[in-house]
């Protein structure tokens, strides 16, 4: 939508220059700008996401000033491409302008750290939406106007939610990191141990509770692993186990996320439980199985003032008799922070592939209910 957007606005200068701030003008270096901010940031986005880059923010000498003057320099711009009455200094000015832009992009996404990048998604999908509003008075066209508003207030609507689940400044997100601090590191260097646990293990574990709380996350969703999950769930409530799932406000992407692949994998609503819900009693499950989630389960949140993540509400596992993490590796969520829950005497880790781990947990599940 970011490329689209600029090189409409781009083009339709071109084919039809004009003189002022008219309708036409205004859309075009708005959605000229609004376009390379949203393209190179959701570059950068994809790749904190993916791996690809660091979850670490930019921090570069005087970043809120880098971008104070870039606001300034556009603003110089937009003055100028509305008194030029050459065609084609309008259109260098335009190019120009998308330049400046698609480098905001990159520092204002690449500023902000990996743990408050969901965030930054929603950011970026009401930056598309109003791209897309610029394109459609662009062209005329009702139909893209129309979408492209309810994207962009939509957008500009689930990160205010998410902003308020996560307890961060919605100006912080919005104009790169601007208040960051200093990363903080927990006072315990020395080395850590975990504890492994097995499928077998844990599908006797859960054979023998009678509270369960399954904590999905982003790690689920990308292994498939909901339909195992949902299949668990089913065949520990037919033999009078009570397995809930509790969901944090912002697990995956976006909110509604595990809700929505809850709900293909045949859970039914009434098992689905918010944060404030399974929180207040979480000393009563027996066992707590965090599958794929790490970010939203962490109690650096708690403990480590001043991290990544400090202050953001946290489903709190740890207070639960026991808990077993199903994830990939040792390695951290979005925020790039070490869980000091996996390193606590009641938390053992069950390490693999969440699809392949869900799908042997089921069947051993399956298999030891049955000899009952």
């Amino acid at each position: 939508v970011g490329l689209a957007a600029m090189c409409t606005s781009i083009g339709s200068y071109w084919a039809r220059p004009m003189v002022g701030a008219g309708m036409e003008n205004v859309s075009a270096i708005l959605g000229d700008f609004i376009g390379g901010v949203t393209l190179t940031g959701s570059i950068i986005a994809f790749g904190k996401l993916n791996g690809n880059l660091s979850s670490k923010p930019l921090n570069l000498p005087g970043k809120n000033y880098l971008n104070l003057s870039g606001l300034l320099i556009f603003i110089g711009m937009m003055v100028a491409f509305f008194r030029t009455e050459s065609d084609l200094v309008g259109v260098y000015i335009l190019t120009a302008a998308g330049a400046l832009a698609c480098m905001m992009g990159v520092h204002l996404v690449g500023s902000v750290g990996g743990g408050d990048m969901p965030v930054c998604i929603t950011v970026l999908n009401s930056y598309s939406g109003w791209a897309l509003v610029a394109e459609g008075f662009l062209l005329k066209s009702t139909v893209l106007t129309i979408v492209g508003s309810l994207i962009g207030f939509s957008g500009a609507i689930l990160t205010k939610i998410m902003c308020d689940a996560m307890n961060r400044d919605i100006f912080n997100v919005l104009f790169g990191g601007i208040n960051n601090a200093p990363v903080v590191k927990s006072g315990d260097a020395g080395p850590k141990e975990h504890t492994e646990t097995s499928v077998a293990a844990v599908a006797e574990l859960l054979a023998n509770s009678r509270e369960v709380l399954v904590v999905p996350g982003y790690g689920m969703a990308m292994a498939r692993a909901q339909t195992a999950m949902g299949e668990i769930a089913s065949v520990l409530r037919d033999h009078k186990i009570n397995l809930k799932f509790g969901v944090h406000p912002v697990a995956g992407r976006m909110p509604g996320q595990m809700n929505v692949l809850l709900a293909e994998a045949g859970v039914p609503h009434e098992w689905v439980l918010e944060m404030d819900e399974v929180n207040p009693d979480m000393e009563n499950n027996d066992v707590v199985l965090v599958v794929g989630a790490n970010d939203v389960v962490n109690s650096s949140a708690q403990e480590v003032e001043g991290c990544a993540i400090w202050g953001m509400p946290v489903i709190e596992v740890w207070r639960a008799k026991k808990v077993i993490f199903c994830k990939r590796s040792m390695g951290g969520g979005y925020a790039d922070l070490d869980n000091p829950v996996f390193y606590k005497e009641n938390t053992d880790m069950l390490l693999g592939d969440a699809k392949k781990t869900a799908d042997a947990l089921a069947t051993k599940v399956r298999e030891r209910l049955e000899k009952v």
